[in-house]
């Protein structure tokens, strides 16, 4: 992985897991999230890391409605990109990489129990030991219509983004704003509310001056 750029930007990880035929518009969706926050003067940025492999022994069938369809144990998801992200700190102690982002191809389910996956889309995150890895599945974002599907994926790549910087949802025309259902959120701006905007920029701040 080739490191460039500037010291004072916080850098993410950016990776996908799965079979997907379209694999420009993952990358696509990463520059246009890395366009959208370079405009807006957030210092964090994307880094592509390439794809991940898990094997097909991962996948587990998932019972909707009364047929079935295949996804990903989130908790396999999890680990399986937080070892990635320890590969790469220790590839390069002076560029400490803190946060992993990645896209699955499909469905996201818990172990421990099912999700109505298509009514809603299936964002994730947790925190091991200072560390964050934020998973999304493009699943429930499906359309025949590429742009529209584009435009999905970088709504949830900015609403994630902004978890891993502790913003909670808001009720503003905001990409923080989780949606009732798709419709909902095709309406959605793709941008932060300027309320939402001022808490990631002060979060970015406060991370840069503890690096220093």
């Amino acid at each position: 992985m080739h490191h460039s750029g500037e010291r004072g930007l916080t850098y993410i990880g950016a990776t996908y897991i799965g079979n997907f035929a379209d694999k420009e518009l993952i990358f696509e969706a990463f520059d246009e999230a890395n366009r959208h926050l370079g405009q807006n003067n957030l210092p964090v940025r994307f880094v592509y890391l390439g794809k991940i492999e898990v094997g097909p022994g991962y996948l587990i069938n998932i019972p909707v409605g009364e047929d079935q369809v295949k996804g990903y144990p989130l908790e396999a998801i999890i680990e399986t990109l937080y070892a990635r992200l320890l590969k790469e700190t220790s590839r390069d102690e002076d560029f400490p990489m803190r946060r992993i982002f990645g896209l699955t191809t499909f469905p996201l389910v818990s172990r421990n129990r099912y999700f109505p996956i298509y009514e809603k889309f299936l964002g994730f995150q947790q925190e091991i030991l200072g560390m964050k890895i934020m998973v999304l599945s493009m699943k429930p974002f499906e359309s025949k219509n590429r742009e529209l599907m584009k435009a999905r994926i970088l709504k949830g790549i900015l609403h994630e983004l902004g978890h891993g910087f502790d913003l909670e949802h808001c009720s503003n025309s905001c990409v923080m704003n989780p949606p009732r259902d798709l419709d909902d959120w095709d309406g959605r701006p793709i941008s932060y509310c300027p309320s939402c905007m001022r808490k990631f920029q002060s979060a970015l701040t406060a991370e840069l001056v503890l690096r220093k």
